[in-house]
């Protein structure tokens, strides 16, 4: 209708060719594949629901403080260097220090930001929080850091979705729908620190 040549190698298609029996075989090979496609993507989709309710960790990255089980990906384990910092950020908020004050003498203890940290020990990753080429702790990064649930003993997952296989825009989900679990961690070093 609209002038296009369709061609599909692997069916030995060929719309200029003008093989009507084949226009019928195409579309159904085509339906059948999307039904497989669609099938297979609401199986991926429960798997993950339930290892997220059973509580192993399906993140692309652990948060800062922790990494990945080198044995078990779907398990955190903490960092040391990284969760001392953490333990230092609660402390300094715990003492009253402002988010920007905690944030300065960070930077200026020479303390590497997440993302500088996570690249220095080998961990290629992008972040859509990075602005400077050398990425410095703000007021955000602490922020980020102190209201993440999972330094309490909690993870929390499954906060956005896609509509569907075929649609790749994420979609956030009502905080009622995320999947809480407990974690076998708990950080529980006291630190002391003042600002």
């Amino acid at each position: 209708m609209l002038g296009v040549r369709f061609i599909a190698v692997n069916d030995g298609y060929d719309s200029l060719d003008g093989q009507y029996g084949n226009d019928m075989v195409i579309p159904f090979k085509n339906l059948i594949n999307d039904a497989y496609c669609r099938d297979i993507s609401v199986k991926i989709r429960s798997h993950m629901e339930v290892k997220r309710k059973n509580g192993e960790y399906i993140g692309a990255f652990a948060a800062y403080g922790y990494l990945k089980d080198p044995e078990d990906k779907n398990h955190l384990v903490v960092d040391g260097y990284a969760a001392d910092v953490v333990r230092d950020i609660f402390a300094m908020k715990l003492a009253g220090c402002s988010l920007k004050a905690i944030a300065d003498r960070l930077n200026r203890d020479g303390i590497l930001s997440p993302l500088q940290y996570k690249k220095s020990i080998g961990i290629r990753l992008e972040s859509s929080f990075q602005k400077d080429m050398e990425p410095k702790w703000s007021y955000n990064a602490v922020l980020r850091i102190l209201k993440n649930e999972v330094y309490v003993g909690t993870v929390v997952q499954g906060k956005c979705t896609t509509p569907n296989y075929k649609v790749k825009k994420r979609v956030y989900k009502d905080e009622s729908e995320w999947v809480r679990g407990p974690m076998s961690i708990l950080w529980t070093q006291k630190v002391e620190s003042s600002c």
